[in-house]
């Protein structure tokens, strides 16, 4: 997978812009307001400061789009066109999972293809469903583009076709393709009605919706729309998101809109930055959709006064997540559908541009018609409204919204400001009883990820090997840490050169080197499992691969999901010397001698830190032998002597380790 660039396949998900050699984007993996998601081209890796989502290409598609790990592999291969030859070693219950997904996504494939068939290729889909089609104005290109198609009004017409290519009923039931009556009979749900496939961001389909061509009496939904399962979930989907995320990328916008018609006539007028909610309120699923790729979003309304103050309650929830949210408001009997049929592509668009206004002011001007010189009415307005700036994140814009409040309702800033805390007060303390009860819910259990299996505490043993017997010392952070510390000097700087002679321009000795060198001089061993594996590879590929990064890539990219999962989370995206040593010097042979002492001092004192704690260690180890009290005299002097060695050498140790930090 050397081939796998970072920034592409998160760049598929999320709206990237450079930051020096990297890329940042708001991270989908929580409720962020900056963009606090870096991406590492260098490292091939993806992180966020903020709540610590961290991965490889492969770990980002199954967190991200709920691969499994053989998907996320096939995805991957199949976007760089690698061919995969390798044996699958998933359980069987990730096996199920998996094989239902696909197969569920194969029966829609199937029924997308059926829907487009019957829609070009029958005289029944030509007469009822490309004629609506074409009246509503819609060109042959857009058609094929969205990959619309149409049901036969006959009672099973697409199950039988289903069946009898040998896909399973329970699947077919399972996407609300195919309805069972009472009797047992199977039926189409989507009979005699336009079919407009919906797509998830990777272009698969994940449900569909159907518009009812002949009003009889029968069933009174004018759509029909899939139904929860598997692959489809409506509060996590965007009608049109598949095509608009290439564009709302490049304007850093999105229009909003409600319906499959209004997505694709904008489409057809140009405007492709366009997604629809599919006529439900917003979901905070949507939102995240929506703020991974921008912060800016333009809600498109109708003339519809009920429905616009019924929307309004909802967009509250985009001001909390930090989105920048402009109004544009149609003229009354429009929709986005019919307007862009009514006028020229270039007025669309200028149109847009125009009419669109901040949705604070908008809301504003709205309730104020609505409230008229009530005072009552007038004083629940301003509310209304403060309501909604107490969403708004930022301290600066709230105050710029206060003053345009102040002037439009004639309002002191201090009165204004007074009610605003108040409103503050209570969603952080609603915010507050929320956290409380989700900890309450999950429990008290320790955050972060576990240390990795060390040293156990056993019974003591007959003989005294400190080597052999490791497992009767008790585990610590502070020998973790120091072998952990020694294990990510390798991976960031074994290729930097060290000078014996405090940084004398000549021949120098790689930091790699240089620490295998004194581990085989004084036989020092790893205690954790996992970092005595890291260190092994690291060994085996500095042999042959010369490039810092590419080493490191190799650990991120691993197939032991251990080995990649510690590299990611504890590699720096940018190592501590990597702006003075990499972009202005030679790492190599033309470092400044004030950097070779920085490094050479942190080489000494992770070594140093190291051979200590493995000292304290083996301490650990003689004491718990001398609470043997059957212990031999012998025994017990042996003991004796060796922890008195032990403590002197600490005591040198901690003398040349003080020097060396205080250097």
């Amino acid at each position: 997978m050397a081939a796998v660039r970072i920034e592409d396949v998160v760049g598929d998900f999320v709206s990237l812009r450079k930051q020096g050699q990297d890329f940042v984007g708001i991270c989908p993996f929580h409720d962020d307001k900056n963009p606090s998601l870096h991406v590492s081209p260098r490292l091939g890796i993806y992180k966020c400061f903020v709540c610590d989502a961290a991965g490889n290409p492969v770990k980002f598609l199954m967190e991200h789009e709920k691969m499994s790990y053989p998907e996320a592999i096939e995805y991957l291969a199949k976007k760089y066109g690698i061919p995969l030859e390798y044996e699958r070693t998933e359980s069987d219950e990730e096996r199920q999972q998996r094989s239902l997904r696909e197969s569920l996504l194969i029966v829609n494939e199937f029924a997308e293809k059926f829907f487009m068939d019957q829609l070009r290729n029958t005289d029944e889909g030509r007469l009822m469903g490309m004629t609506y089609l074409k009246e509503r104005g819609f060109a042959d290109a857009t058609i094929d583009k969205f990959r619309l198609g149409y049901s036969p009004d006959n009672w099973d017409s697409f199950t039988k076709a289903a069946l009898e290519k040998g896909y399973k009923e329970e699947y077919l039931l399972e996407l609300g393709l195919t309805g069972k009556a009472q009797s047992g009979k199977l039926y189409d749900i989507y009979r005699g009605r336009v079919i407009f496939p919906i797509h998830n961001d990777a272009g698969k389909v994940i449900g569909f919706g159907g518009r009812v061509l002949k009003k009889d009496g029968k069933d009174p939904r004018k759509y029909v729309n899939s139904r929860e399962n598997t692959i489809y979930h409506k509060s996590d989907t965007l009608y049109g998101i598949y095509f608009a995320k290439n564009a709302i990328h490049k304007q850093q916008n999105v229009y909003l809109v409600e319906g499959y018609t209004d997505v694709i006539s904008m489409h057809e007028s140009g405007v492709e930055n366009v997604v629809a909610s599919s006529g439900t309120s917003l979901t905070q699923g949507q939102i995240r959709m929506i703020t991974k790729r921008t912060q800016n979003i333009t809600v498109l309304y109708d003339g519809d006064m009920a429905g616009i103050k019924a929307s309004m309650r909802g967009i509250d929830m985009l001001l909390e997540q930090g989105l920048k949210i402009r109004v544009c408001l149609l003229p009354d009997g429009e929709d986005p559908d019919s307007f862009a049929k009514k006028h020229r592509d270039s007025e669309l668009q200028d149109y847009l541009a125009n009419e669109s206004k901040d949705f604070l002011l908008f809301k504003a001007d709205i309730l104020s018609k609505d409230a008229g010189n009530d005072p009552i009415k007038r004083a629940s307005m301003v509310n209304e409204i403060l309501k909604s700036i107490s969403c708004v994140k930022d301290n600066i814009e709230r105050a710029f919204y206060i003053k345009e409040c102040a002037k439009l309702f004639d309002l002191s800033e201090n009165d204004l400001n007074l009610n605003l805390r108040r409103f503050v007060w209570e969603k952080t303390k609603e915010q507050s009883r929320t956290v409380q009860q989700q900890t309450q819910q999950q429990g008290q259990g320790q955050t972060g990820a576990p240390m990795p299996d060390g040293p156990q505490q056993s019974d003591v043993p007959d003989l005294i090997d400190t080597q052999k017997h490791q497992d009767i010392a008790p585990q610590t952070d502070l020998l973790y840490e120091a072998e952990k510390e020694l294990v990510l000097l390798v991976l960031n700087y074994g290729n930097y050169l060290v000078y014996e002679d405090d940084g004398a321009q000549r021949e120098g000795l790689r930091v790699d080197q240089y620490v295998c060198n004194e581990m085989m001089k004084e036989d020092l061993r790893f205690h954790y499992p996992l970092l005595e594996k890291i260190f092994n590879m690291y060994a085996g590929w500095a042999s042959y691969i010369g490039n810092q990064d590419q080493i490191i890539r190799n650990f991120t990219l691993s197939d032991d999901p251990q080995v990649s999962e510690f590299v990611i989370r504890h590699i720096p995206v940018e190592p501590r010397f990597s702006e003075h040593w990499q972009k202005k010097y030679d790492i190599h042979t033309h470092t400044t001698r004030n950097n070779i002492r920085i490094l050479q001092n942190q080489v000494q004192n992770i070594l140093l830190t190291f051979k200590l704690r493995i000292l304290e260690n083996d301490a650990a180890i003689i004491s718990k032998v001398l609470e043997n009290k059957e212990l031999a005299e012998e025994d017990l002097g042996l003991a004796l002597q060796q922890l008195n060695k032990i403590n002197q050498l600490k005591r040198i140790i901690s003398q040349r380790l003080n020097r060396v930090v205080s250097r």
